[in-house]
C-alpha cells in the first residue's frame, strides 16, 4: 500500500510539474509504428479525391494538415515519416491498394535517392512491415494506449525517469564518448500530424544542439553509383498509378545552413530533382522556385516553425489547385 501511495505521489508530482512547461505538449511517439499502421489502414477508406503524404522528416513536420483541411475539406493522410525513405510505402499504395487519389511526396535526396537494403528504405520497411504483420495483441494494446498516451505526460519517452537521467550533464570518461542526444523538437497528435515546439523555435542553444546532430563534417551521396536503377523503378511505380488514374506530385522543402551548403553540390538539381520531374512525368513544387518559400529559415536547418509551415501548407495547396491535382471538398 504504501509502494502504491509513493508511486502515486511521484507520478501526481510528475504530470504537475511538466504540465507546467508549455513546451511539453502532451502528444503521440513520434516514431511509433503502430500509429503510422493505423494511419495507414485508413488508405481504403480514400476516395479519388483525397491525398496521401509520403516522404521523410520534411514532409511530415513542413505540412500541415489540419491547415490543409481547413482550406479544402479534405484532411490529407500523413504517412512520411522522419529519417526514411518513401520507397517501400510507396511501392505499397501503387501495388497492394486501389487508390486512385493524388500523392503527395516529399524529396530529401539523401533519403529519397535510395535502393532496397539501404538503412533508408529498410525504416520505410518496417512501417509497411508493421502494418501488415501486426498480431490481434499489439493491434489491443496500442488502441488502449491511444487512450492514455495523449492525457499523460510520464508516457512520453522524451521524458521518462530514463530519459532525463540520460540528459544529466555527466561528463564524458576516458573511455566512453556517447553520442548527442537528440533534443526534443516537435509533437505529433493522434493523425500523425507535427507541430515544431516552441523552445526549438526560440531558443538558439536548443537549434545549436540538433545542428550539431546533424552536422557531417564527410558529407556523401551515396545514391550516385544506383541513381539510373532509381529512377527507373520509380518511373515505373507512377506510370503505373497514373495508369489507373491516380497523381503525383513533388516537394521539396526549404533548408539553409549545412544542408542549403551541400545539398546542390551532391545531388545537382538537374541531375536528381529535374530528372525525377522529367521521367516520372509528375509535376514538383521546389522552394527555391518560389520567392516566399525561398527565404524560409528552418530554425535547425531542415524543418519550418509553425507559422512557415502553415504558410508552406498553404502556398502547397495553391499550387496542387493551380494544377488541378486537388479539389475542395463540396
Amino acid at each position: 500500500m504504501g509502494a502504491l501511495a509513493l508511486a502515486t505521489l511521484f507520478l501526481s508530482v510528475h504530470e504537475w510539474y511538466w504540465g507546467q512547461i508549455q513546451h511539453w505538449p502532451k502528444g503521440h511517439d513520434l516514431e511509433s509504428l503502430d500509429v503510422w499502421a493505423d494511419q495507414r489502414a485508413r488508405v481504403a477508406e480514400l476516395s479519388e479525391e483525397d491525398v496521401i503524404i509520403l516522404g521523410s522528416s520534411r514532409a511530415h513536420f513542413n505540412i500541415n494538415i489540419h491547415r490543409w483541411d481547413s482550406l479544402t475539406g479534405r484532411r490529407p493522410l500523413q504517412l512520411a515519416y522522419p529519417g526514411s525513405s518513401p520507397l517501400h510505402p510507396i511501392e505499397d499504395i501503387i501495388e497492394k491498394t486501389d487508390f486512385r487519389g493524388t500523392l503527395v511526396i516529399g524529396v530529401a535526396p539523401g533519403l529519397f535517392y535510395t535502393v532496397a537494403g539501404t538503412w533508408p528504405a529498410n525504416r520505410g520497411k518496417a512501417l509497411v512491415d508493421r502494418y501488415y504483420n501486426r498480431t490481434y495483441a499489439q493491434r489491443f494494446n496500442q488502441w488502449v494506449y491511444d487512450f492514455i498516451d495523449p492525457h499523460f505526460h510520464y508516457l512520453n519517452q522524451e521524458i521518462s525517469y530514463e530519459s532525463l537521467i540520460d540528459y544529466l550533464p555527466i561528463p564524458n570518461r576516458d573511455s566512453i564518448n556517447d553520442p548527442d542526444l537528440w533534443p526534443p523538437m516537435v509533437r505529433m497528435d493522434a493523425y500523425r500530424n507535427i507541430r515544431m515546439i516552441p523552445i526549438m523555435e526560440n531558443d538558439t542553444a536548443h537549434q545549436r544542439k540538433q545542428k550539431k546532430i546533424w552536422f557531417n563534417p564527410n558529407p556523401k551521396n551515396r545514391a550516385a553509383d544506383t541513381i539510373d536503377a532509381i529512377m527507373n523503378h520509380y518511373q515505373q511505380l507512377f506510370q503505373q498509378f497514373k495508369d489507373r488514374g491516380g497523381k503525383v506530385a513533388f516537394v521539396n522543402g526549404p533548408v539553409t545552413g549545412y544542408y542549403l551548403k551541400h545539398q546542390p553540390v551532391l545531388w545537382p538539381r538537374e541531375d536528381y530533382w529535374d530528372r525525377l520531374l522529367n521521367e516520372c512525368g509528375c509535376p514538383g513544387y521546389h522552394y527555391l522556385d518560389h520567392p516566399e518559400t525561398s527565404i524560409m529559415e528552418p530554425p535547425e536547418w531542415s524543418h519550418l516553425n509553425r507559422r512557415d509551415a502553415d504558410r508552406f501548407t498553404e502556398i502547397l495547396v495553391e499550387h496542387l489547385r493551380e494544377d488541378k491535382l486537388i479539389s475542395d471538398a463540396l
